[in-house]
């Protein structure tokens, strides 16, 4: 099931409400669902909607940790000790510039860790090939010393809905389904050769940037902090030169 409360059965109807064809002649069910499908994932990988958090236990002497089967960029990890109160905010380099770090001693050990970096890449669990793909893994730095919790904020991969599942819902922030609908219609526009694919398309692009501006901060506020003008002489701030 997805994140939308939009079944499949009321999203290809009004897909083909819009094309005018409310049944099946020139366009197909599973033609339509797989681009809806397509949509979703395209809106969820440009705008980073799909949020999630996910808890990975961590064993006392272990470095790295498998990431989420469905990640799709990680945002950001956290470590709690067991039983404790404290929360650490892990940072991240990449694996080359852990050197300066970690030098040759990799293992070192610590209360808790401080850095983490990333190899591999996502895959879904059921993927297999020659070889057999690696789903990407989180390395921390320090070795954590004492058994806890990786509280990683990520986004998700989208979970396609089957043409078979009908009840299912789509897989796209609620609210904003009608930009899945604009892309199912300008592929299929553009599959029948119809000159007004472009102005859909159109349409789909403007609506997913405006998307994408809207739901980068989920606010209207503005994301700032204050520091303090430490040190500075009075007159040069503007103040009393006395």
């Amino acid at each position: 099931m997805g994140q939308s409360g939009v079944t499949l059965t009321s999203a290809l109807s009004t897909v083909r409400s819009m094309l005018d064809e409310p049944n099946p002649q020139f366009w197909t069910d599973a033609e339509l669902t797989t681009w809806l499908n397509e949509a979703c994932t395209d809106i969820a990988r440009r705008s980073e909607t799909l949020r999630t958090v996910a808890n990975i236990t961590v064993t006392a002497g272990t470095q790295s940790y498998a990431a989420p089967s469905d990640t799709y960029r990680i945002y950001r990890i956290e470590f709690t000790p067991t039983g404790g109160i404290l929360t650490y905010t892990l940072e991240y380099c990449g694996m080359e510039g852990m050197d300066q770090y970690w030098g040759n001693l990799q293992n070192q050990p610590a209360s808790f860790p401080a850095l983490y970096t990333l190899w591999y890449s996502p895959v879904s669990a059921a993927q297999a090939g020659t070889p057999t793909p690696t789903q990407m893994m989180i390395k921390t730095y320090p070795v954590p010393a004492q058994n806890g919790t990786l509280i990683v904020y990520y986004y998700r991969l989208v979970v396609p809905v089957a043409t078979t599942a009908e009840s299912h819902t789509l897989d796209c922030l609620p609210g904003w389904e009608d930009i899945a609908y604009d892309y199912t219609v300008y592929k299929a526009l553009r599959k029948d050769a119809d000159p007004r694919w472009k102005d859909q398309h159109d349409l789909y692009e403007a609506r997913l940037l405006d998307m994408i501006d809207r739901t980068r901060s989920w606010t209207d506020q503005p994301d700032y902090f204050s520091t303090g003008p430490t040190g500075q002489p009075a007159w040069l701030l503007g103040g009393d030169a006395s």
